[in-house]
């Protein structure tokens, strides 16, 4: 595709964002339906996120992901929210129309449609613990409890972000419990699905302190960092034979859903998935 005066411009904030894979997906996507679009990746620093959004507002771009850790920040710059961004209490996606920002969550959807896809797991009823409470983590611990889950629990480093998160279960039957992330060993012989939705593993060999032993076949694991491919997190969960699967499936569920808020065309699954499987491990088929 040659870049010109007409080329629309979409891509993804982030501190940090080399590790990203968004680009390779998108961008495939939109050579396979012929369109004059493309995306990039941008690294945007906290204290300056509401100046990069007015800028993609004011440039006229067709809108941004987000990633950490801008998530839940941007709840207060984007003009409108999405009902469903509002009540995960972060956004993910953003659009500009009509020179305004309107904020989305395709998060909470990516990831329903990747334990489905990887464990072929239905939330409702399941006990789920989530690590990290950030922009990810509140979004998948309260979409946990709309599709019905028996039990969230939340583990973070502080309380702070516990609260939104406590509330909005609340309005739901999903019983629901904060714990801190040095108690997330003795938790996990109660619950089915384990979720890291912190960056602890982004940076090769990084892992949580837990012993061998509280996993077991019967728990799923699922890492929401995709790079590297198998966090120590996965690493030694597998070794104690659970089920596990990193996020690759949730950013191609999130980023498909993105494409479409974007377009208003059908994503090409089958296109953006050999691309993030090229741009992660390297396949070339």
């Amino acid at each position: 595709m040659q870049i010109d005066g007409s080329t629309q411009i979409v891509g993804v904030f982030g501190a940090p964002i080399t590790h990203t894979a968004s680009p390779a997906m998108h961008n495939a996507a939109f050579a396979a339906l012929e369109m004059n679009w493309t995306y990039l990746a941008f690294h945007v620093e906290p204290p300056n996120l509401r100046q990069a959004l007015f800028g993609v507002r004011d440039m006229n771009f067709r809108g941004v992901n987000l990633t950490i850790p801008h998530k839940i920040l941007a709840l207060d710059i984007v003009d409108e929210v999405d009902a469903e961004a509002r009540r995960l209490g972060a956004v993910n996606t953003v659009t500009v129309a009509a020179g305004k920002l309107r904020g989305f969550n395709t998060d909470g959807y990516g990831f329903a449609k990747a334990l489905k896809e990887e464990f072929d797991l239905s939330l409702k009823g399941k006990r789920v613990l989530v690590m990290g409470a950030g922009g990810a983590g509140r979004a998948i611990a309260i979409k946990c409890a709309i599709d019905g889950a028996a039990k969230i629990v939340v583990a973070n480093r502080t309380s702070a972000k516990l609260s939104p998160i406590a509330h909005e279960i609340g309005k739901t039957k999903t019983a629901f419990e904060s714990i801190k992330l040095n108690e997330v060993a003795a938790a996990l012989a109660n619950v089915d699905l384990l979720v890291n939705a912190t960056a602890v593993g982004l940076n090769e060999g990084e892992g949580f302190d837990l012993p061998d032993a509280v996993f077991t076949p019967a728990l799923a694991v699922y890492d929401t960092i995709y790079r590297p491919a198998e966090t120590a997190l996965l690493r030694q969960a597998a070794r104690a034979g659970a089920k596990t699967s990193n996020g690759l499936s949730m950013l191609l569920h999130q980023g498909a859903k993105a494409f479409e808020i974007w377009t208003g065309l059908k994503a090409p699954l089958p296109v953006m998935r050999r691309a993030l499987r090229a741009a992660v491990y390297g396949e070339t088929t």
